[in-house]
């Protein structure tokens, strides 16, 4: 692709001695001249920064308690040196070609910022694992090329920009959270664009177990997205609030209160259940059938499951919001005071 222009790329980093190694090694690979490698060290106590060291990264460290992802980002935006900043988080190996992709597409388009996509090759073969990064795989896929947020995972934005905009908002996300999601929503409000390069990909080796897929879906992305819209901060962009994804919602929790109605109104509940069942199976028919080619059918049936409970949670959690909000029980923006870490 030639010259472009120059790259920082970035990785906060907090004990992750497990997959920074080959995260490190990837970024090394895809590095021109003029570009550099900057390591956060968030107070690590593993061998995340003789990792970093060995690998010959830039590192800036933390010697007191984590700060969070987002401030480790912050920080270092503003030791770096290049015209473009690139996000990679710890866990993620980029393919070698993802920064010219990244930097090619702002470029050709005068977008701010654009970011990649997970690739459907995890490092994680375990079954609740698989479902959340697939998931992430499918979602970007499928989303169109002009985004409407943002994605720190391996995401680039112009330098210049980020620091006017202040960088990611450590007062309201101190913790992994949508902190990426709520600076997209500030650069698109102001106009800028923000685009979607499907073909960047990165492999993710972070292994999910149900709980962490369960507490991160609800804790550090539905409440906080849901408290921003009930704020009106989101400015009309609501993503997965959309009507289609409220009609696919909605099936879900239909299904679920026909069940609970089963011991009461018995075969007409039954019946009702399986037609909402049967109805939520289609709206998400190109999803399951993109799983059904990957995993084998017990990984299947567990996806399935565990995406029927995605809909009906992160559908609670809206709702609770959006309740407690009109009853004056929470005050506005107040995700990280009201969440424990």
């Amino acid at each position: 692709m030639g010259k472009r222009r120059s790259v920082t790329v970035i990785v906060p980093a907090y004990n992750a001695q497990a997959t920074i190694g080959p995260c490190l090694d990837a970024i090394r690979v895809a590095l021109q001249p003029g570009d550099e490698l900057i390591v956060y060290d968030d107070g690590a106590t593993d061998d995340t920064n003789a990792m970093a060291k060995a690998a010959g990264a830039k590192i800036l460290r933390n010697e007191g308690r984590p700060k969070g992802p987002g401030y480790g980002r912050n920080a270092a935006a503003k030791a770096a040196t290049a015209d473009l900043l690139l996000f990679v988080d710890a866990d993620v190996v980029i393919a070698p070609d993802v920064l010219d992709l990244l930097a090619q597409e702002i470029s050709e388009t005068g977008a701010i910022a654009a970011f990649g996509s997970y690739d459907d090759h995890p490092r994680s073969d375990r079954y609740t694992s698989l479902y959340a990064n697939l998931r992430h795989h499918f979602v970007h896929q499928n989303g169109p090329s002009e985004a409407t947020t943002f994605w720190s995972g391996i995401g680039m934005i112009d330098r210049q920009t980020f620091l006017k905009f202040g960088g990611y908002d450590t007062d309201l996300f101190s913790h992994p959270s949508i902190e990426d999601v709520e600076l997209g929503v500030r650069l698109k409000s102001k106009g800028y664009r923000i685009r979607l390069v499907h073909g960047a990909f990165g492999t993710h080796c972070k292994d999910w177990s149900l709980w962490r897929v369960w507490h991160t879906d609800v804790v550090r992305r539905a409440y906080p997205w849901s408290e921003l819209i009930a704020d009106g901060r989101t400015q009309g962009l609501d993503l997965n609030v959309a009507t289609g994804e409220r009609i696919t919602a909605f099936m879900a929790v239909a299904s679920l209160l026909c069940l609970l109605a089963v011991p009461f109104f018995g075969s007409a509940a039954g019946i009702a259940m399986l037609c909402f069942c049967l109805a939520y199976g289609f709206r998400n028919r190109k999803f399951f059938s993109f799983l059904a080619k990957r995993l084998p059918f017990p990984g299947l049936a567990v996806a399935m499951a565990m995406h029927w409970c995605y809909h009906i949670y992160a559908t609670a959690t809206f709702v609770l919001v959006q309740v407690t909000t009109k009853l004056h029980l929470r005050t506005p923006s107040s995700y990280m005071a009201s969440i424990a870490a």
